[in-house]
Protein backbone atom coordinates (compact mmCIF):
# COMPACT_ATOMS: atom_id res chain seq x y z
CA UNK A 1 0.00 0.00 0.00
CA UNK A 2 3.28 2.21 0.03
CA UNK A 3 3.49 4.91 -2.76
CA UNK A 4 6.21 7.16 -1.14
CA UNK A 5 7.38 8.88 -4.69
CA UNK A 6 11.50 8.56 -3.22
CA UNK A 7 13.70 5.60 -4.61
CA UNK A 8 16.50 5.73 -1.92
CA UNK A 9 18.31 4.03 1.20
CA UNK A 10 19.79 4.50 4.50
CA UNK A 11 20.13 2.82 7.71
CA UNK A 12 17.17 3.51 9.08
CA UNK A 13 15.32 0.96 7.19
CA UNK A 14 15.91 -2.63 7.66
CA UNK A 15 16.01 -5.72 4.62
CA UNK A 16 13.27 -7.93 4.36
CA UNK A 17 14.05 -11.08 4.78
CA UNK A 18 15.17 -13.28 0.99
CA UNK A 19 12.73 -16.17 1.47
CA UNK A 20 9.06 -13.41 1.77
CA UNK A 21 5.90 -15.46 3.20
CA UNK A 22 5.66 -19.13 2.80
CA UNK A 23 2.59 -19.50 0.01
CA UNK A 24 0.48 -21.78 2.15
CA UNK A 25 0.35 -18.55 4.59
CA UNK A 26 -1.34 -16.17 1.63
CA UNK A 27 -4.01 -18.49 1.13
CA UNK A 28 -4.76 -19.02 4.53
CA UNK A 29 -4.44 -15.01 5.06
CA UNK A 30 -7.15 -14.47 2.18
CA UNK A 31 -9.59 -17.16 3.07
CA UNK A 32 -9.33 -16.19 6.62
CA UNK A 33 -10.31 -11.76 5.43
CA UNK A 34 -13.00 -13.38 3.35
CA UNK A 35 -14.41 -15.86 6.35
CA UNK A 36 -14.60 -12.89 8.69
CA UNK A 37 -16.26 -10.67 5.97
CA UNK A 38 -18.92 -13.74 5.70
CA UNK A 39 -19.35 -14.35 9.16
CA UNK A 40 -19.91 -10.44 9.52
CA UNK A 41 -23.04 -10.83 6.70
CA UNK A 42 -24.36 -14.29 8.05
CA UNK A 43 -23.15 -15.85 4.18
CA UNK A 44 -26.16 -14.00 3.34
CA UNK A 45 -26.96 -12.79 0.24
CA UNK A 46 -25.52 -12.03 -2.87
CA UNK A 47 -24.04 -8.47 -1.47
CA UNK A 48 -22.30 -10.51 1.41
CA UNK A 49 -20.94 -12.83 -1.22
CA UNK A 50 -19.18 -10.09 -3.08
CA UNK A 51 -17.63 -8.06 -0.30
CA UNK A 52 -16.76 -11.93 0.91
CA UNK A 53 -15.13 -12.52 -2.65
CA UNK A 54 -13.58 -9.16 -2.89
CA UNK A 55 -12.19 -9.33 0.56
CA UNK A 56 -10.37 -12.67 0.25
CA UNK A 57 -9.28 -12.18 -3.54
CA UNK A 58 -7.41 -8.22 -2.01
CA UNK A 59 -6.24 -9.84 1.09
CA UNK A 60 -4.64 -12.82 -1.07
CA UNK A 61 -3.11 -10.02 -3.33
CA UNK A 62 -1.51 -7.86 -0.74
CA UNK A 63 0.27 -10.89 0.56
CA UNK A 64 1.40 -12.07 -2.82
CA UNK A 65 3.01 -8.72 -3.49
CA UNK A 66 4.48 -8.19 -0.35
CA UNK A 67 6.18 -11.82 -1.02
CA UNK A 68 7.47 -10.96 -4.16
CA UNK A 69 8.58 -7.78 -3.21
CA UNK A 70 12.46 -8.46 -3.29
CA UNK A 71 14.25 -6.22 -5.31
CA UNK A 72 17.86 -5.85 -4.45
CA UNK A 73 18.86 -2.83 -2.44
CA UNK A 74 15.82 -2.64 -1.35
CA UNK A 75 15.04 -1.24 2.63
CA UNK A 76 11.86 -1.14 4.28
CA UNK A 77 11.23 1.67 6.78
CA UNK A 78 9.22 0.47 10.03
CA UNK A 79 5.71 0.58 9.70
CA UNK A 80 3.58 0.60 12.49
CA UNK A 81 0.98 1.71 10.24
CA UNK A 82 0.63 -0.61 7.00
CA UNK A 83 -1.08 -3.22 8.93
CA UNK A 84 -3.29 -1.68 10.79
CA UNK A 85 -4.22 -0.07 7.64
CA UNK A 86 -5.01 -3.29 5.79
CA UNK A 87 -7.66 -4.53 8.98
CA UNK A 88 -9.44 -1.26 9.30
CA UNK A 89 -10.01 -1.78 5.46
CA UNK A 90 -11.15 -5.19 6.22
CA UNK A 91 -13.25 -3.68 8.52
CA UNK A 92 -15.22 -1.47 6.14
CA UNK A 93 -15.83 -4.63 4.35
CA UNK A 94 -17.17 -6.56 7.64
CA UNK A 95 -19.42 -3.41 8.02
CA UNK A 96 -20.55 -3.51 4.95
CA UNK A 97 -21.18 -7.30 5.05
CA UNK A 98 -22.69 -6.49 8.56
CA UNK A 99 -25.46 -4.04 7.05
CA UNK A 100 -26.68 -5.97 4.21
CA UNK A 101 -27.07 -9.68 6.30
CA UNK A 102 -30.73 -9.99 5.93
CA UNK A 103 -31.49 -12.74 3.39
CA UNK A 104 -31.40 -12.00 -0.11
CA UNK A 105 -34.19 -14.37 -2.28
CA UNK A 106 -32.52 -12.78 -5.20
CA UNK A 107 -30.41 -9.58 -6.66
CA UNK A 108 -31.53 -6.62 -5.95
CA UNK A 109 -31.28 -3.53 -8.36
CA UNK A 110 -28.30 -1.65 -7.58
CA UNK A 111 -30.23 1.65 -8.09
CA UNK A 112 -29.11 5.34 -8.48
CA UNK A 113 -26.64 4.59 -5.42
CA UNK A 114 -25.91 1.99 -6.12
CA UNK A 115 -24.80 2.62 -9.35
CA UNK A 116 -23.22 5.68 -8.25
CA UNK A 117 -20.96 3.98 -5.90
CA UNK A 118 -19.55 1.43 -8.22
CA UNK A 119 -18.61 4.40 -10.59
CA UNK A 120 -16.59 5.45 -7.72
CA UNK A 121 -14.68 2.38 -6.66
CA UNK A 122 -13.61 2.32 -10.90
CA UNK A 123 -12.62 6.21 -10.01
CA UNK A 124 -10.76 5.44 -7.39
CA UNK A 125 -9.71 1.75 -8.87
CA UNK A 126 -8.02 4.03 -12.00
CA UNK A 127 -6.67 6.45 -10.00
CA UNK A 128 -4.65 4.10 -7.95
CA UNK A 129 -3.34 2.09 -11.15
CA UNK A 130 -2.16 5.39 -12.91
CA UNK A 131 -0.58 5.72 -9.42
CA UNK A 132 1.51 2.47 -9.92
CA UNK A 133 2.19 2.82 -13.57
CA UNK A 134 4.13 6.38 -12.45
CA UNK A 135 6.09 4.27 -9.92
CA UNK A 136 6.51 1.09 -11.63
CA UNK A 137 8.22 -1.89 -9.79
CA UNK A 138 8.95 0.89 -6.73
CA UNK A 139 5.28 0.63 -6.14
CA UNK A 140 5.59 -1.40 -3.02
CA UNK A 141 3.33 -3.27 -0.03
CA UNK A 142 5.29 -1.73 2.76
CA UNK A 143 7.39 1.15 2.85
CA UNK A 144 10.56 1.00 1.40
CA UNK A 145 13.19 2.83 -0.27
CA UNK A 146 15.78 2.00 -3.00
CA UNK A 147 19.55 2.24 -3.20
CA UNK A 148 18.73 5.16 -5.95
CA UNK A 149 16.18 7.97 -5.53
CA UNK A 150 14.31 10.65 -7.10
CA UNK A 151 10.85 12.18 -6.72
CA UNK A 152 8.13 11.11 -8.63
CA UNK A 153 6.38 13.84 -10.54
CA UNK A 154 4.84 12.31 -13.61
CA UNK A 155 0.62 10.61 -13.75
CA UNK A 156 -0.90 11.81 -11.07
CA UNK A 157 1.65 12.51 -8.95
CA UNK A 158 1.83 16.12 -10.68
CA UNK A 159 -1.30 17.20 -8.65
CA UNK A 160 -1.18 14.68 -5.41
CA UNK A 161 1.54 13.25 -3.29
CA UNK A 162 -0.35 10.54 -2.07
CA UNK A 163 -2.88 9.55 -5.01
CA UNK A 164 -2.59 5.46 -3.96
CA UNK A 165 -4.26 6.45 -0.77
CA UNK A 166 -6.51 8.86 -2.32
CA UNK A 167 -7.52 5.90 -4.56
CA UNK A 168 -8.13 3.35 -1.37
CA UNK A 169 -9.97 6.74 -0.55
CA UNK A 170 -12.73 6.75 -2.85
CA UNK A 171 -13.03 2.57 -3.30
CA UNK A 172 -13.74 3.10 0.22
CA UNK A 173 -16.06 5.23 0.13
CA UNK A 174 -17.51 4.16 -3.06
CA UNK A 175 -18.37 0.22 -1.62
CA UNK A 176 -19.67 1.71 1.33
CA UNK A 177 -22.17 3.76 -1.00
CA UNK A 178 -22.87 0.77 -3.33
CA UNK A 179 -24.16 -1.78 -0.82
CA UNK A 180 -26.02 1.16 1.22
CA UNK A 181 -23.91 0.83 4.41
CA UNK A 182 -23.46 3.59 6.85
CA UNK A 183 -21.50 1.55 9.01
CA UNK A 184 -19.26 1.01 6.37
CA UNK A 185 -18.89 4.70 5.68
CA UNK A 186 -18.62 5.33 9.28
CA UNK A 187 -15.30 3.11 9.85
CA UNK A 188 -14.23 4.88 6.69
CA UNK A 189 -14.43 7.96 8.18
CA UNK A 190 -13.25 7.28 11.93
CA UNK A 191 -10.31 4.42 12.04
CA UNK A 192 -9.02 4.08 8.38
CA UNK A 193 -8.56 7.31 7.36
CA UNK A 194 -7.29 8.59 10.67
CA UNK A 195 -4.74 5.50 10.31
CA UNK A 196 -3.89 6.69 6.81
CA UNK A 197 -3.17 10.16 7.54
CA UNK A 198 -0.62 8.84 10.15
CA UNK A 199 0.69 7.14 7.61
CA UNK A 200 0.94 9.57 5.28
CA UNK A 201 3.26 11.80 8.28
CA UNK A 202 5.37 8.91 8.67
CA UNK A 203 6.36 8.91 4.83
CA UNK A 204 6.80 12.37 4.41
CA UNK A 205 8.84 12.40 7.94
CA UNK A 206 10.96 10.36 6.19
CA UNK A 207 11.17 12.21 2.97
CA UNK A 208 11.76 15.71 4.19
CA UNK A 209 14.11 14.26 6.93
CA UNK A 210 16.51 13.17 3.67
CA UNK A 211 15.52 15.37 0.90
CA UNK A 212 15.52 18.61 2.89
CA UNK A 213 14.38 21.83 0.42
CA UNK A 214 13.81 19.76 -2.61
CA UNK A 215 10.85 17.87 -1.09
CA UNK A 216 9.62 20.75 0.98
CA UNK A 217 9.42 22.88 -2.57
CA UNK A 218 7.80 19.05 -3.93
CA UNK A 219 5.42 19.40 -1.24
CA UNK A 220 4.40 22.43 -1.70
CA UNK A 221 2.97 22.28 -5.52
CA UNK A 222 1.01 19.29 -4.70
CA UNK A 223 -2.38 18.82 -2.59
CA UNK A 224 -1.96 15.55 -0.27
CA UNK A 225 -5.14 13.81 -1.50
CA UNK A 226 -7.97 15.72 -2.55
CA UNK A 227 -7.35 18.41 -4.82
CA UNK A 228 -8.20 22.06 -3.83
CA UNK A 229 -8.97 20.58 -0.19
CA UNK A 230 -6.40 19.43 1.30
Amino acid sequence: MDETPLRSAGPRGYKRRAHGSPLLSIWIRGAAAAALVGFAGHWNGPTVLILTLASGLSFFDLGRRARVERMPGTVFEPDPYGTAMQLAFLAVLCAGAWDNRAPEATWRSPGLLGGGGFAVILAGTRLRQNAARALGRHFTVGLSLLADHELIATGPYRWLRHPNYAGLLLIAFGTATMVRSPRAAGVTLVVWLPLVLLRIRAEERVLQERLGRVYADYKRDRWCLVPGVY
